[in-house]
């Protein structure tokens, strides 16, 4: 198989099974076009995690050994998050509290691991040298930890009642990202120096405002279109007035209903 064939085969049309495969299993409501989905998406991220053999003349297989480094943290982080989630205030399906201090456990072991990528010996090396996209991941990962967990805070405290626990935490992550960015940015790793990050942060900053301002100017325009749309539409008819009659009837159905004699009386 020559290697544009292969290139094409195990990461392009992998990465279209990564994407399909995840739209068909969330948003589809038919059980088997779910299952199809979830198929899809297993098989195309276990490709693209396997690139660094099958293309391992590809420089893009160094994001496929990125994946296969970041699976076991993605996994604890999902995993305890959701027993995180669902044993909190959740009027159906509450999980136990063991299983919120075991997804709190899980959590932990997952944060660890990732900070031991950047300040330990974990850190993804591909072939023989730090991974490139862990460069762009990292820093990207940070700011929008940052960025969700500010939007979090506000949200809730604007919408949400009886949530200050939840504000806490959300205050915690923002804070926690702070400070390891500060840190990243002032004190080398084992393998990846301060210098590098702090650039790489600064283009990770750049591509987080671009993309929160491309989805206020998505939103400012979708409401912009539909106000347009709004004002396009010929006025409603008004009802005309209840005549008399229809009111007498009215009030003697209320009479009836509300304020007459049961028929037992």
């Amino acid at each position: 198989m020559e290697e544009a064939t292969q290139a094409f085969v195990f990461f392009w049309l992998a990465g279209l099974f990564v994407v399909v495969g995840a739209m068909l299993a969330f948003f589809s409501k038919v059980h088997w076009q779910r299952r199809l989905g979830g198929a899809l998406f297993g098989s195309g991220l276990l490709s693209l995690m396997l690139t660094p053999w099958t293309l391992s003349f590809s420089p893009s297989s160094a994001f496929g050994h990125l994946l296969g480094s970041l699976v076991g943290p993605a996994v604890l982080l999902g995993v305890g998050f959701y027993q995180i989630a669902f044993s909190g205030h959740v009027p159906v399906g509450r999980l136990s509290r063991t299983d919120r201090t075991v997804g709190i456990v899980m959590v932990v072991i997952g944060v660890l691991w990732l900070e031991a990528m950047h300040w330990w010996v974990l850190t993804p090396t591909y072939p023989s040298e730090v991974n490139k996209y862990w460069y762009i991941f990292w820093p990207t990962m940070l700011l929008a930890v940052l960025a969700c967990s500010s939007a979090g805070y506000a949200v809730v405290g604007l919408v949400g009642e009886e949530r200050q626990q939840e504000q806490r935490l959300m205050l915690v992550a923002a804070a926690l990202a702070i400070i390891l960015m500060v840190l990243g940015s002032l004190f080398d790793g084992p393998n990846v120096e301060h210098q590098r990050f702090a650039t790489e942060l600064l283009f990770a900053a750049a591509d987080v405002f671009g993309a929160m301002v491309g989805a206020a100017v998505a939103i400012l325009l979708f409401a912009v279109v539909l106000a347009f749309y709004e004002s396009q539409q010929p006025t409603p008819k008004r009802l005309d007035p209840p005549t008399q009659e229809q009111l007498d009837q009215a009030s003697q159905i209320i009479a009836h209903h509300v304020g007459g004699e049961s028929e037992d009386e």
